[in-house]
């Protein structure tokens, strides 16, 4: 009934659009009071948001073969009577800005790029009862992001068009024939076991597989001499209660060849990596193989970092439950600053590139004085000044650490190589700086105290959090669902509060970083009360 109603419409507007827009202008004329005015202004914006999305599904779900249908979208949203009132309400010159036509399309490879399909398959879903039955997404449906009305008289970032997740009506693979495999790379993260429940419980209650497997600690594994491990709802049932991860995790292990020689003798045909930016570079090459070696094979990735380094979701998994446990940390520092004279409580946290677990976090806790990230050029002498300062004025100072500022206060004396996965080893800059501590102020012949902590492991080893526990669940259910639809070569997230599909190939071209002009940074300096320390 809605799909018709839609259609009609559209029909309506097409036939009858000069017409209408004739009626408006005249009715725009006759009104006089300034609430009319208003209420008028807010049901057009409410008809442009129709007209949009009855051009949208008619365009996704009819494409023509000369045309995609994102460029299909882009140009209607583009036509004259769009135009119109985009000029009429937010002023300009009766044409949608550039960045909207020419938004960057981030297609999605599919298996039937190299081989196609022996029949079609209806998704399970659509014997279930309704609304389950009637719940999916076109094939090749897109978002627009940032929306298109988000903020008309803000300067516009690049608008791409991402690929909606979600179950579509037709999947590439039946069900019992598919043999699924789980990896888990990198460090530990909150919400690592929820992730693996949530792909074992999709996969096996919705879809109805029965060949679920665990690759045991990281990508080594996949060759190496442990066996994997069988999974089954029964086995994963209260996993989801517990940190860490299940299958255990590891850095390095990479050998291309091995790997997908006994992906090929365990006839895994879906692969889902869990991982940070270094596992989803592997994750794409395994990817790109599958499709050389004409695999029907299709890799999954779901973002894993709790630095929320990762370019384009709002945020990743864990990241959030790691700032709570890291505000627990900060408390406990300022307890210990509060509870001697002169005393300093030093917390070092979590962040190798990326200071967002630092900077939100100590604005949350509502005590810091001073936090350091890895983005911040710092003079140590002004950073040491400062603490004096605050001793002598407060008697007591709480200071963080994001790991990675060591870049830029340690020497480059102080490098200790890279790990096997290819990251420079930091200096411990929490040791360090309190070592500098210690020289300062024995310079300046004042006495203090200082109280060190740092809760590191502690922050990534806890389950995940109400939040996380959700935002894990539902990475986890698109990323079935995007499998099964045939998608590889993809990550899942969330994109301003949209779950989208992304090409691997584009998280793994840049890492985020704060950035030190922006208003949340300039937040932490407002309640921290310290300077830029430049």
């Amino acid at each position: 009934l809605l799909i018709q109603s839609t259609n009609m419409l559209l029909r309506h507007l097409k036939k009858h659009s000069e017409a209408a827009w004739k009626v408006l202008r005249h009715a725009k004329s006759r009104i006089n009071s300034p609430f009319s005015r208003q209420l008028y202004k807010a049901a057009g914006v409410g008809v442009i948001g129709t007209t949009i999305a009855a051009c949208t599904n008619t365009t996704l779900s009819q494409p023509s073969q000369d045309e995609s249908s994102t460029q299909m979208v882009l140009r209607s949203l583009n036509g004259p009577n769009v135009q119109g009132v985009w000029s009429w309400f937010f002023g300009g010159g009766g044409s949608l800005p550039e960045q909207y036509s020419n938004a960057r399309v981030l297609s999605i490879d599919h298996i039937s790029n190299w081989i196609q399909p022996s029949k079609k398959l209806d998704n399970p879903l659509k014997g279930r009862p309704y609304p389950l039955s009637q719940n999916f997404v076109n094939f090749n449906e897109s978002i627009l992001l940032p929306p298109l009305l988000e903020n008309p008289h803000k300067p516009l970032a690049e608008r791409m068009m991402f690929v909606r997740a979600g179950p579509r009506q037709q999947i590439a693979f039946e069900p019992k024939e598919v043999r699924a495999a789980i990896v888990t790379c990198g460090g530990l993260c909150p919400g690592l076991n929820t992730v693996i429940q949530g792909i074992v419980y999709m996969l096996s209650y919705t879809y109805g597989v029965e060949n679920i497997y665990g690759v045991p600690y990281g990508y080594g594994g996949i060759y190496g001499d442990k066996e994997w491990i069988s999974l089954s709802p029964n086995k994963v049932t209260k996993i989801h209660d517990q940190g860490g991860t299940m299958l255990g995790s590891s850095r390095g292990g990479w050998d291309l060849e091995k790997m997908m020689a006994s992906l090929e003798e365990k006839k895994i045909n879906q692969l889902y990596v869990i991982g940070g930016d270094g596992t989803h570079r592997g994750a794409e090459k395994l990817a790109n193989e599958a499709k050389k070696r004409g695999m029907k094979m299709v890799v999954a990735g779901i973002p894993k970092t709790i630095d929320n380094d990762v370019p384009f979701i709002d945020h990743s998994f864990g990241y959030r439950t790691s700032v709570q446990e890291a505000i627990r940390a900060i408390k406990a520092a300022n307890t210990e600053a509060n509870g001697a004279p002169n005393c300093i409580g030093l917390v070092k946290l979590m962040g190798r590139h990326a200071g967002f677990i630092a900077m939100q976090a100590s604005i949350a806790a509502r005590v810091v004085n001073c936090c350091l990230i890895p983005e911040m050029d710092v003079d140590k002498a002004k950073l040491f000044d400062y603490l004096k300062d605050r001793l002598n004025s407060k008697g007591h100072a709480v200071v963080v650490v994001a790991e990675g500022a060591g870049v830029t206060l340690c020497s480059q004396e102080d490098a200790l190589g890279l790990d096997k996965s290819g990251n420079p080893i930091l200096p411990d800059v929490g040791l360090w700086l309190k070592g500098e501590i210690k020289n300062y102020m024995k310079q300046e012949n004042m006495s203090y105290n200082l109280k060190y902590i740092d809760p590191t492991y502690m922050i990534r080893s806890v389950p995940a959090d109400a939040d996380d526990q959700l935002l894990c669940t539902l990475l986890s259910n698109h990323a079935v669902h995007g499998a099964m639809a045939g998608f590889s070569g993809f990550t899942v997230g969330q994109v301003n509060h949209k779950f989208v599909y992304i090409p691997i190939s584009e998280i793994t071209k840049q890492s985020r970083r704060v950035d030190i002009e922006s208003r949340m940074f300039c937040r932490m300096l407002l309640n921290t009360g310290q300077p830029t320390l430049k």
